[in-house]
């Protein structure tokens, strides 16, 4: 019997959860300080919502207006080299803001941001034999077609 060989695209490493950049309109991305991609059902229907937090710096003021009013934020994913790998291109609106000041509280004062995402595309990479972009379109097909042989 013959051996199975998997392959594997070169170079295979993780993804980590430092390496990444999120693409709000005209902000810096290294004010970006974390971002949580959230699904969840809710009356039947399956939603997802984008949160994310900037930080606030002296010398440059976040102006909620310009993010308030976007259509379109990327998610990026890097290599150790800084390189773009992959991610996602979402259509989105805006949900809510809030930021709190405390006299309480000696940490870093962020404006948050939630918005529902509309559309989620997957952003094109180059990794492998097939662009990940590819192997989702073939998987969506697929399911399209176990639904309809049902």
């Amino acid at each position: 019997m013959a051996e199975k060989i998997i392959s594997f695209p070169s170079p295979v490493e993780p993804l980590m959860k430092n390496r990444w950049l999120l693409k709000v309109g005209n902000i810096p991305e290294y004010l970006i300080r974390d971002v949580d991609l959230e699904s969840f059902v809710e009356d039947g229907g399956t939603y997802t919502k984008l949160n994310f937090s900037i930080m606030n710096i002296i010398g440059y003021t976040v102006i909620p207006d310009d993010v308030i009013g976007l259509k379109n934020i990327k998610l990026e994913f890097l290599d150790p080299t800084g390189v773009v790998v992959n991610g996602y291109d979402m259509k989105v609106k805006f949900e809510r803001m809030s930021f709190k000041c405390d006299y309480g509280d000696n940490g870093l004062l962020t404006h948050n941001f939630i918005f529902y995402v509309k559309h989620l595309d997957q952003l094109y990479t180059n990794q492998g034999e097939k662009s990940e972009k590819e192997l989702i379109k073939t998987y969506k097909e697929n399911k399209k077609k176990e639904k309809e042989s049902v």
